[in-house]
């Protein structure tokens, strides 16, 4: 990472105290004005400074990744973890096809 001026101002005190008091990503992310990106940016200064390892709740979730689905000229792609699929349903059979580094799944009727 390089070490120059950044958009955002760091509060390493400041932060040190909202993940002391428990708050989640959400929280430390509305009371600093910050993306989620620039806490996470933030928080590996943070921890390169103390020397520690900190943990905030929900940084690293994504709750929309689940839900996301994009659809590409040869099928869908969907996110890791993701329940959904367009059109099939739990009793549906499938043949695995593996083709260079991907997966398809062949709906058997």
């Amino acid at each position: 990472m390089a070490k120059s001026v950044y958009t955002t101002r760091f509060y390493p005190d400041k932060l040190r105290n909202l993940i002391k008091e428990g708050k989640t990503a959400q929280e430390i992310m509305n009371e600093l004005s910050i993306s989620r990106f620039t806490l996470k940016e933030h928080l590996l200064l943070l921890q390169r400074k103390d020397k520690t390892n900190y943990e905030i709740s929900g940084l690293f979730e994504d709750r929309e990744a689940d839900k996301r689905m994009i659809k590409r000229r040869r099928g869908y792609i969907c996110a890791p973890g993701s329940s959904y699929l367009p059109a099939f349903s739990s009793s549906d059979t499938f043949e695995m096809i593996e083709q260079d580094d991907r997966i398809i799944l062949k709906k058997i009727y």
